[in-house]
């Protein structure tokens, strides 16, 4: 079959869709993508060996008058552009993750096969509610997501990494260590810098703990000084490619709460204090969060300079408190339906059969 799939814009819609599209080239399909130019998802396409045909977008929420007629002209571009790319490569099925480049393709693709959608988060964005409208079968990480008849919706939890979904399990206490990973997502997060940098500076770190800090590529220099004259063990990793190493090595996360983020999380069973992002659209972020939170499997704190104080007497608790992280280790692992991607690829083939 030739599948189609459309993702682009932020990670947390291309590596959802990239697990999807590799499972299904392992069955012996062949794969088109369609997504943002000068992009993750063009350069993924490039490693990957996928035919990538670029569209332009704009994002519409949040802009003003003339930034949303930029944004509809750039849509109704993209209209055009994909009937062309459609009617040309002619896919069997159009699999689509969301994020505003998806949009006009996935529309168009609609009329052409099959539209199947993922939306990741417990929050649809815009995109996926208006193409929600127009799919076959909407799949959804989070219960509740989409109100629609029982047959239409599927909830799967989220696709994520083969490696991640298959890391072997390691959650045994070792009371002379505390490992603390943190993660400030892939462009980094200046607000969870700064709040360590106080937490370092106005503390006294136990001896036990250790850190492993992803900030993405932002200045760390007042960061890296705390860590130094915190006189604790430390390493600073704009990015960190041995993710399950980073996993499994970890006695606890610190995180924003996007969903592919918590998702990976819940699957390494590990348990976290989750400081969701106080701008994300639709307050998705803290939604994430508190699903995680209400299942036993993750703490909240604001995401501000104020709360430094309160995360670090959190974690000053849980690392003396063994039954209540081997409490957040049992709970994550039950948060999301296993195996979503191979959900996903057998709900999609027993459509087709219908």
């Amino acid at each position: 079959m030739n599948i189609l799939i459309i993702a682009g814009g932020t990670g947390g819609h291309v590596y959802p869709a990239l697990s999807v599209a590799k499972e299904f080239k392992n069955q012996e399909n062949s794969i088109t993508w369609i997504g943002q130019e000068d992009s993750l998802e063009d350069r993924i396409c490039l490693e990957e060996k996928f035919l990538f045909f670029p569209i332009k977008s704009r994002g519409f929420l949040g802009k003003g008058f003339f930034g949303k007629i930029i944004s509809l002209f750039f849509f109704f571009m993209a209209m055009i552009k994909s009937i062309f790319i459609l009617n040309r490569i002619k896919p069997d099925i159009i699999f689509s993750t969301g994020g505003h480049a998806s949009l006009a393709p996935s529309i168009v693709g609609s009329f052409f096969g099959p539209l199947f959608i993922h939306e990741q988060n417990s929050i649809a964005g815009l995109t996926n509610k208006i193409l929600h409208k127009f799919s076959s079968v909407t799949f959804e990480a989070f219960p509740g997501t989409f109100s629609s008849p029982e047959e239409k919706v599927i909830c799967v939890g989220n696709p994520i990494r083969n490696d991640i979904s298959k890391i072997t399990i390691n959650n045994k206490i070792d009371p002379s260590r505390f490992k603390i990973l943190v993660l400030g997502g892939s462009q980094g997060s200046k607000q969870i810098n700064d709040i360590l940098t106080k937490i370092l500076t106005d503390n006294k770190i136990p001896a036990s703990w250790s850190f492993l800090h992803q900030t993405g590529k932002l200045d760390t220099s007042e960061l890296k000084l705390a860590y130094e004259k915190s006189c604790v063990e430390f390493e600073i990793k704009d990015y960190i490619k041995k993710m399950v190493e980073a996993y499994q090595d970890c006695d606890i996360i610190i995180s924003r709460s996007g969903a592919m983020t918590i998702s990976e999380i819940c699957s390494a069973r590990k348990p976290s204090i989750l400081l969701p992002l106080p701008w994300s659209s639709d307050n998705h972020q803290y939604i994430n969060a508190k699903y995680l939170h209400e299942r036993g499997a993750a703490e909240i704190i604001e995401s501000s300079i104020s709360s430094s104080e309160n995360l670090f007497k959190l974690l000053c608790e849980l690392e003396n408190d063994h039954k209540r992280r081997e409490s957040m280790v049992h709970s994550a692992a039950k948060v999301f339906p296993d195996s979503a991607v191979q959900n996903i690829y057998k709900t999609i083939n027993e459509s087709l059969k219908i």
